[in-house]
């Protein structure tokens, strides 16, 4: 399977799925086979990214998660835009332990037939033997380019961005 981290936005340095990033969650985030309506993704948290000793931080659960719900609206929902959160509802049932590999997937909850309108994107962490750890329902908007742009007062976006967005 292609990891799409690499294949939408190579030179990717996000934090949460750039693989361009050292520093980062080095997320991978690939097409459900089984499933066109859902992406999946693997999380390896680094032994730094505890919280209490032992336990991955939550907060970085949380990016993880974060990510894939904008990964969500990029692939499933196809709208060429900058997918920007607006809010999210986490619920954590489980500890993930340090050295835990977590499978995450997402998929689209709520839509409406606009594809310029927000969406809600259910994901989830899972261990290996399936039990869940954690869910979120993130609400994210598309904004093409230039009104992110003019939202941030960036002058252009970067060249990866630029090229994703002329492909279309």
């Amino acid at each position: 399977m292609t990891d799409l981290t690499h294949s939408f936005l190579p030179g990717n340095d996000c934090f949460g799925c750039g693989p361009m990033n050292p520093h980062g969650l080095q997320i991978t985030v690939r097409t459900d086979p089984a499933d066109a309506n859902r992406i999946l993704g693997t999380f390896k948290p680094a032994a730094h990214m505890t919280g209490f000793p032992g336990i991955t931080h939550g907060g970085m659960i949380y990016t993880a998660l974060d990510c894939m719900g904008s990964w969500c609206g990029m692939v499933i929902r196809k709208t060429r835009a900058i997918w920007i959160l607006r809010s999210a509802v986490m619920k954590y049932h489980r500890p993930a332990f340090q050295g835990m590999t977590l499978e995450l997937s997402a998929s689209i909850a709520e839509q409406t037939d606009d594809p310029w309108h927000a969406i809600t994107v259910h994901t989830e962490a899972r261990e290996s033997e399936g039990n869940l750890l954690a869910e979120g329902d993130f609400r994210s908007i598309p904004l093409p380019p230039q009104k992110f742009l003019a939202m941030t007062g960036m002058r252009e976006l970067p060249a990866n961005w630029q090229a994703w967005f002329d492909k279309a």
